[in-house]
């Protein structure tokens, strides 16, 4: 039996573990187990506690088909809930060590509790290996792009995993399954993708539909609100601090000093013990 607790930030909601407990155990195989809704636990995403040479803690984030996931916005907020109030780390500013490198982080209390949680991104990448090489060496900003019989105008860039961000008029007519899962399969991303589509409210507010790779489509996804907002900064002239409305709520994201900033409350849901070897 293996000891778990469940998260949830705007709806986006992760299993997490700690390493200690996870001996001798594939976390891939861990991960595809543990987040089906059918016959597991059901979540999102998978997450690990461990330990770091080089930061106050480790995340290791597992998506729900057992792959590895560079960084996760939503999660490394629940994660940050978690070894908070765990007493992993005893301080309300900490250092989280990510595979997209060391993120910082400020919890914000009420009751002792965590409630808010503010994760600094870091600088957008606009040129990188995900990213399709331009022959013009230009940033991939307005790119047309072909994908089976349709062309779709893209905006990739990395912020701490790949994100792609179309902009739509409205979702009413949108197949996100379909156009979310035909881009990030394309030849033309050489990671895969994960696809976010947008609409522009006014200068300060923008509503965010996201299709992760991996996922699906799910009820939020932090560094898709994050590079959502960045590319409506760049493309429609929006602020550099926007309320970001998403399936399972809203989340703010602001840039200062070229830095993105997400911010977002976040929710325990539940904890047990999950019977690994017979399932």
């Amino acid at each position: 039996m293996i000891k778990f607790q469940k998260f949830q930030g705007t709806g986006n909601d992760f299993i997490i573990f700690k390493e200690s407990d996870l001996k001798d155990i594939d976390y891939s195989v861990l991960a595809k187990k543990v987040c089906n809704r059918n016959f597991g636990i059901g979540a999102d995403g998978m997450i690990v506690v461990a330990k770091s040479n080089n930061s106050d803690v480790k995340m290791c984030f597992y998506n729900a088909d057992g792959s590895i996931a560079t960084m996760c916005g939503n999660g490394i907020r629940c994660f940050s809930k978690f070894v908070y109030e765990n007493s992993i780390v005893n301080n309300t500013e900490f250092s989280v060590e990510t595979l997209a490198g060391i993120m910082k982080i400020k919890v914000s209390l009420e009751n002792d509790k965590v409630a808010f949680v503010d994760v600094n991104l870091g600088r957008p990448l606009f040129v990188a290996p995900e990213i399709p090489i331009d022959k013009e060496n230009k940033l991939y900003i307005n790119k047309e792009i072909s994908v089976g019989n349709e062309t779709f105008k893209v905006n990739s860039l990395v912020i701490g995993t790949i994100h792609t961000v179309i902009f739509v008029d409205d979702f009413e007519n949108i197949d996100f399954e379909r156009i979310g899962s035909k881009i990030e399969n394309s030849e033309i991303y050489p990671m895969k993708t994960n696809v976010n589509f947008c609409k522009i409210i006014d200068k300060e507010n923008i509503d965010v539909v996201t299709w992760e790779k991996g996922v699906g489509i799910t009820k939020a996804c932090g560094t898709g609100a994050a590079a959502s907002a960045i590319i409506s900064s760049i493309v429609h002239d929006c602020s550099k601090k926007v309320k970001v409305k998403v399936k399972g709520g809203e989340l703010f994201i602001e840039q200062r000093d070229g830095e993105a900033f997400l911010i977002g409350p976040t929710e325990y849901i539940c904890s047990g013990e999950y019977n690994y070897y017979t399932n």
